[in-house]
């Protein structure tokens, strides 16, 4: 007859499989929250990046300067129109 071998491990070695297994798979959780949260922020920053963007602030400034400088010309043509006219 043939005896079976049997695998068998020492207590030892299930009690420190006991205690390690929740420590990795809490650093490996962890470093998936930590993931996420990271990707969160950024999806927003790029978000924001993309409304900011939309709304061009310089070319908006330039139109503006450009319409003040047309208002001035104008009130300045109006005065100048106006005295000869008064004259």
């Amino acid at each position: 007859m043939k005896r079976k071998r049997e695998w068998t491990l020492s207590a030892s070695y299930t009690i420190e499989a006991a205690l390690l297994m929740p420590l990795f798979l809490f650093a490996v959780v962890k470093g998936l929250l930590l993931g996420i949260t990271c990707y969160e922020e950024m999806s927003h920053a790029a978000s924001v990046e993309e409304q900011l963007e939309a709304v061009h602030p310089t070319e908006w400034i330039w139109e503006n300067r450009l319409w003040d400088q047309i208002k001035e010309e104008l009130g300045q043509r109006g005065n100048t129109v106006s005295e000869k006219s008064e004259k």
